[in-house]
């Protein structure tokens, strides 16, 4: 096994041990390395195969949480629709099972992401280089690859629009800013998905700003492991380095779940 902070690993052990668990983890900069093309994210070697053994042990239910769509999320992971593992895209605004988040999708919210997709192009079209990502329930701008100076440029003109725009979410990410026309969030998709199965513990991992609605609903006194993936301030009870860290994390559990 590895070099996982000890407090780590027997926070691990605990929530393991539990009949009813939930294991969550966000899919880039996690289970994917970060890359340049967004479109060629991988999971690193061997973490889905681990991630399908902690799902087929009783008790236990996986999900994959991600501002990816849910099509390209499920096409980038590999996991298929009759595999049982969850997939939760657009922040929670697309799981692959029904869940309750209290957020409805209707013609206002349509007519919304309509405006956002037009507010998004315009600044993109004033900032070569960035590209708009339209998803199911709001859009993003990216910037990844570009020269800071010009992505912080860009990010700040979307805010901007954001500003002039009614009922819509901005989603801050590393590269890229997202504009959401319902109020999902990955914290309370996973609590959805928790009251659904009847998980007893959840154990997240996450690296980005976004994460941080998940750690903040999930507290170590109440059983829950949080897991921040790199550098950068966090709310959650604990780091690890990379991707490789998360195989070791993914593997614990599974290892613990079989003993």
């Amino acid at each position: 096994m590895s070099d996982l902070d000890p407090a780590l690993q027997q926070a691990l052990m605990t929530y393991a041990a539990h009949d009813r668990i939930l294991y969550g983890t966000d899919f880039d900069g996690v289970l994917a390395p970060l890359v340049l093309d967004p479109s060629m994210s991988a999971p690193i070697h061997g973490s889905v195969q681990a991630l399908r053994e902690v799902a087929a042990s009783d008790g236990a239910t996986v999900a994959i949480v991600s501002g990816r769509d849910l099509a390209t999320l499920r096409h980038l992971s590999g996991i298929a629709e009759d595999e049982p593992i969850v997939l939760i895209g657009s922040h929670g605004a697309q799981p692959s099972i029904p869940l309750d988040t209290g957020e409805v999708w209707d013609d206002a919210a349509a007519d919304r992401l309509h405006t956002v997709v037009d507010a998004l192009e315009q600044v993109a079209a004033q900032h070569p280089g960035t590209r708009v990502e339209r998803k199911a329930a709001g859009a993003a701008l990216h910037t990844r690859g570009m020269d800071d100076d010009v992505a912080n440029e860009a990010i700040a003109a979307a805010e901007d629009a954001a500003r002039q725009l009614v009922g819509v979410h901005v989603i801050a990410g590393k590269n890229v800013l997202e504009i959401g026309v319902l109020d999902t969030n990955k914290g309370a998709a996973l609590r959805a998905l928790a009251d659904h199965v009847g998980s007893q513990v959840t154990c997240y991992l996450g690296d980005d700003r976004t994460d941080e609605r998940a750690f903040e609903v999930l507290h170590a006194s109440d059983g829950h492991v949080t897991i921040k993936v790199g550098a950068g301030d966090t709310v959650a009870a604990h780091r690890i380095h990379d991707s490789a860290d998360v195989l070791t994390v993914i593997r614990q559990v599974a290892s613990a779940r079989d003993r």
